[in-house]
């Protein structure tokens, strides 16, 4: 399951660092302010910060992308893409939060959101990325439609949850409604499974 959680902190966190051209069309201040009200933002922790990571070339592609320098906020729009060596990414809106020196505040993706990186597959309703937090929170939609990570590897896996928080620092994981699926194989086998379960 960390496997799974690392892989959507990848995608999140590289789509930050994904160089951006400034567009002229503006997104409606009503809209950006719908999106960031409907998304809880994490209060800032502090977090002691490593060596820098050395950012790398993101391909992101949409029907429509709008800028809005005042407002700090980029928005990709329609048949969201993103195209990474480590990963792809679908959604149906990616929002790019940034601070008054362009750095990323928060990154949120919303409508059939799927993330794939080989075996591994991530879907939900909305995902969030808090830079301050360093924290990815994937969200179901109300709707009896669950946030979900799936690993179809040797150690195949599954987990679902109305709402998945995943701490990149500390690799916490943490489900709401949770369903856990977990291959016998992944445990040890059957003896495996028997320990884990004190029999």
């Amino acid at each position: 399951m960390l496997a799974l959680c690392m892989l959507l902190a990848q995608a999140m966190v590289a789509d930050a660092e994904a160089p951006v051209a400034e567009a002229a069309v503006e997104t409606p201040a009503a809209e950006v302010a719908a999106v960031a009200e409907a998304v809880p933002v994490e209060e800032a922790v502090p977090v002691e910060a490593d060596a820098p990571a050395q950012p790398r070339s993101v391909k992101i592609t949409s029907d429509r992308t709008d800028y809005d320098r005042k407002q700090g906020v980029i928005m990709f729009d329609r048949n969201v893409f993103v195209d990474d060596a480590e990963y792809q990414m679908h959604a149906d809106q990616l929002y790019v939060f940034l601070d008054g020196t362009n750095d990323l505040k928060r990154i949120v993706a919303i409508g059939h959101v799927a993330i794939t990186n080989d075996l591994r597959a991530g879907t939900c309703a909305k995902a969030t990325y808090t830079k301050a937090t360093q924290k990815i929170v994937m969200y179901g939609d109300g709707d009896g439609t669950v946030a979900r990570l799936a690993d179809a590897g040797k150690r195949k896996s599954e987990v679902e949850g109305r709402k998945i928080t995943f701490w990149i620092d500390s690799e916490q994981v943490e489900v709401e409604g949770s369903t856990i699926t977990l291959d016998t194989g992944s445990l040890g086998g059957k003896d495996g499974a028997r320990q884990l379960l004190g029999k």
